[in-house]
C-alpha cells in the first residue's frame, strides 16, 4: 500500500469516527424526559392531545385524554409520567405519587418522572427525597440534561423559602 493511500484511509476512517462521535452527543441533548430504552410504540392522538391541553394548563382535559390513551398502551411510562404531573398540579398529591411510581417501574431512569416527583417531594416537604432523585439524575444526565438542571434550581429554591415553578 501507498503512502498516499494509507494517508487516504487514515483520513476516512478519522471522518467516520468524528461523525459517530458528534452524532452520539446529539442524541443526549435530545431530551424528552425519557429514558434510553426504546419507545413502547406510537404515541396515540389522545396522548398528543393531552400534550397540548397540559401545555395550556388545562389538566383536568390532559387526564381525560391520558387516561384514554392508557387503555391501548399500559406500558407507556411517558403516560403515566403526564399523569403524574397533571394530578399534581391539581393539588392531587397521592394520585400523582401513584403515577410517578408507575413510570418509574416501567422506567426507572425515566427523566422527566424523576425531576417531576422530585417537584412532589419538595411540595410534601421531604428534600431528602427529592435529593435522592437529584442524585439519580445526576448519574443518568453525566453530560447535564434540563431535568436535572431544573430539579437543582427547585431544590435551590426550595432551600431559600421559595416556591419553585415547575
Amino acid at each position: 500500500m501507498s503512502y498516499k493511500k494509507f494517508l487516504k484511509k487514515i483520513i476516512q476512517i478519522s471522518t467516520i469516527v468524528t461523525c459517530s462521535f458528534i452524532l452520539s452527543f446529539t442524541s443526549f441533548a435530545a431530551g424528552g424526559g425519557g429514558d434510553d430504552k426504546k419507545s413502547t410504540g406510537a404515541k396515540s392522538n389522545y396522548y398528543y392531545n393531552a400534550v397540548k391541553l397540559i401545555n395550556n394548563k388545562s389538566y383536568e382535559a390532559a387526564i381525560d385524554n391520558l387516561l384514554k390513551a392508557e387503555k391501548n398502551n399500559k406500558k407507556d411510562a411517558d403516560i403515566y409520567n403526564y399523569l403524574g404531573f397533571s394530578f399534581r398540579k391539581m393539588g392531587n398529591l397521592d394520585k400523582a405519587a401513584f403515577y410517578y411510581d408507575k413510570a418509574l417501574k416501567i422506567s426507572p431512569k425515566h427523566k422527566g418522572a424523576l425531576e417531576y416527583q422530585g417537584e412532589m417531594f419538595l411540595t410534601q416537604g421531604n428534600l431528602k427525597l427529592a435529593e435522592a432523585n437529584l442524585k439519580k439524575l445526576k448519574k443518568i444526565c453525566f453530560l447535564g440534561c434540563k431535568e436535572e438542571k431544573m430539579l437543582k434550581e427547585s431544590i435551590m429554591k426550595y432551600n431559600k423559602g421559595q416556591k419553585s415553578s415547575y
